[in-house]
């Protein structure tokens, strides 16, 4: 990685970038292939790095690259930055695929279906039944499991 893009990278940590700065990582990462562009997002996702789903959103786009970046991102947000994860992964792989995802890698520590429940509606549209029901069976998965 060259200097520019590990420097931008590293000021994203504290500050919003510029689009054109932005547009100096997205560059790059586009120039390489997507097994490396994942490893270095991921390490964004470890920095906290301001414009990681930005990003990840732009050039991540295999099912795979984007399942492993979910599953590892959404296990680092909390309540609020979970919609944004989600707001990454479910145009690429479903509301369905993204809900089985998160019963997963559901445990007593990270409370995801907790705090995706909260944001889920938001990615369903009114007559999208099959989803709303989907939801409703992750409500009552939330009721019925211990505290």
């Amino acid at each position: 990685m060259n200097d520019r893009v590990q420097q931008l990278i590293q000021t994203s940590t504290y500050r919003s970038l510029t689009s054109q700065e932005e547009k100096v990582i997205l560059d790059y990462l586009k120039s390489i292939p997507e097994v490396a562009v994942y490893e270095i997002i991921k390490s964004m996702v470890e920095q906290k790095s301001l414009v990681t789903i930005v990003i990840a959103k732009k050039v991540l786009h295999t099912r795979d690259y984007v399942t492993k970046m979910f599953s590892y991102g959404v296990l680092e947000s909390n309540a609020q930055t979970i919609k944004l994860w989600l707001d990454f992964a479910i145009p690429k792989l479903g509301f369905k695929s993204v809900v089985k995802l998160i019963e997963d890698l559901n445990n007593d520590s990270n409370r995801l279906m907790e705090k995706a429940i909260y944001w889920l509606p938001l990615f369903i549209s009114e007559n999208e039944t099959r989803s709303w029901n989907l939801l409703e069976k992750l409500k009552e998965k939330l009721k019925c499991s211990p505290i």
